[in-house]
């Protein structure tokens, strides 16, 4: 796997092996880009992974001009590859966390950090943490208005009672489904 575009275009990334991480497939990173480039710009902006893996979707991100990224896994080895994979990226420009992913959304919470950018890509067998961070998005405003959510899932979403979700894109494969969402509330 490697870094697709930016100033670390071309960067070798390892990914763990194993069932606790699914890395994003190269076709998939390189599509949930170029949509993504239709709907966000980069610089100055502050993005999270709630499921790290190898943390190769935040180090796209950074390597495009996002600012600052919180990298969160629940797996010790995961933080392992992660850091691996950050090697010569300026330590000003990311916090590794290491909690569940809810524990993650309340610390980002606490800290009155406001989000531009969040990744979703749980191991696809846990459906139901979608919904669980859905609601908690609508429930506690971590996102600033025009914040992009980017997830990827096994299945299609029920997505009826998230109004606050606009959906941009929809893209479906053979074993998986790629969203991307903007948060748009009146001010």
């Amino acid at each position: 796997m490697r870094v697709i575009s930016g100033k670390f275009r071309g960067r070798v990334l390892k990914t763990l092996e194993g069932k606790n991480t699914r890395p994003t497939t190269a076709r998939v990173k390189e599509d949930m880009f170029n949509i993504l480039n239709n709907y966000f710009i980069y610089n100055e902006k502050t993005s999270l992974d709630l499921f790290g893996g190898s943390g190769a979707l935040s180090i796209e991100g950074l390597s495009r001009g996002i600012k600052f990224a919180y990298i969160n896994d629940s797996h010790k080895p995961a933080l392992e590859i992660i850091n691996q994979n950050l090697k010569n990226i300026d330590q000003n420009s990311y916090k590794l966390l290491n909690y569940d992913y809810m524990s993650t959304l309340k610390y980002i919470n606490s800290q009155n950090v406001k989000i531009d950018l969040l990744y979703i890509d749980p191991p696809f067998a846990q459906v139901e943490y979608y919904y669980e961070i859905f609601d908690y998005l609508k429930a506690n405003k971590i996102l600033n208005n025009y914040g992009i959510l980017i997830i990827e899932a096994e299945n299609l979403l029920d997505l009826d009672k998230y109004d606050f979700l606009t959906l941009l894109k929809q893209k479906d494969y053979k074993n998986k489904h790629l969203y991307l969402f903007r948060i748009e509330e009146e001010e």
